[in-house]
């Protein structure tokens, strides 16, 4: 569970799509261009502080996909909220990442920037700390104060208060369909929240040498239901037999567990499939 309290950040002395645009249960709106108040909220942190989980708890949807691993966020993703005429917009970022953690994981060079990005974009920045982690609950990351500080004008916060980022929204044209509550499309979600599944289940490294592609979607408004197919490209056959497991239970039981997570945030019925496959291997050219 979170705590929600109002912490301001002092800073002293320290060294510095394929079927639709977006996803929504009703047709899109001309709304975008309504005049409202509009919070854009960047959520920052180390990697795996919890900031994912907690912005989904706060919108009552599995948006963003979280898992027990670190970098299971690799992009900025938006997740939309509103209390009464007020738009919080929320900015769920990668975790700070040095370039020896990318290297290792294997990371997006895109990921390095992404926290900067959000935080051009924000009128609030929450900065999520772990403080079950009993080796550094007494300091912040000192990668995430160099990115704060960056952006002194903008209040930040140590922990968040839904109510505390109404208070900080300006006026100004709704970025959103008040109908719209991600800026990413649902076959994005998916993916996500099926490699977040394999961060789960796997252990070690191996989830980050997996490369997940969507290959069918389908939304049946009129049975209220989701059907879709998802491809898992492994390296290896090694390895293809390792995550499916005896019998493929492992492969059944993180399928199971997705389609739980996809339930919750398409708030519908939902059909997926999961395909293991070993990635082929390029043919040899002829050398004459």
């Amino acid at each position: 569970m979170f705590t929600l309290v109002l912490i301001p950040l002092r800073f002293k002395n320290r060294s510095p799509n394929l079927l639709r645009a977006l996803y929504s249960s009703q047709p899109q709106q001309e709304s975008k261009k309504d005049i409202g108040k509009v919070v854009n909220v960047a959520i920052v942190g180390a990697p795996n502080a919890g900031k994912s989980t907690l912005i989904n708890r706060i919108v009552d949807r599995k948006i963003c996909a979280a898992s027990n691993k670190v970098h299971t966020t690799t992009k900025m993703v938006r997740a939309m909220c509103y209390d009464k005429d007020t738009q919080i917009v929320f900015l769920d970022t990668p975790g700070v990442v040095n370039t020896k953690e990318q290297k290792k994981y294997k990371l997006p060079e895109s990921m390095l920037q992404a926290c900067q990005k959000s935080l051009r974009c924000a009128d609030v920045i929450g900065v999520v700390h772990d403080v079950s982690n009993r080796w550094t609950k007494n300091y912040l990351n000192t990668d995430v104060v160099k990115i704060v500080e960056m952006v002194k004008e903008i209040p930040s916060f140590l922990i968040l208060n839904k109510q505390y980022l109404i208070n900080n929204a300006k006026v100004r044209t709704l970025q959103y369909s008040p109908t719209e509550w991600s800026d990413q499309t649902p076959e994005r979600l998916i993916e996500e929240a099926v490699r977040a599944k394999f961060l789960d289940f796997l252990a070690n490294e191996i989830p980050y040498n997996l490369k997940i592609r969507l290959e069918y979607y389908d939304e049946i408004e009129e049975e209220d239901r989701i059907v879709c197919s998802v491809s898992v490209e492994c390296p290896s056959e090694r390895l293809a037999r390792l995550i499916s497991g005896a019998g493929g239970g492992r492969l059944q039981q993180i399928k199971s567990h997705v389609r739980n997570d996809l339930m919750e945030m398409f708030k519908k019925t939902v059909l997926i499939d999961l395909k293991l496959h070993v990635k082929s291997k390029p043919e040899l050219e002829n050398v004459v």
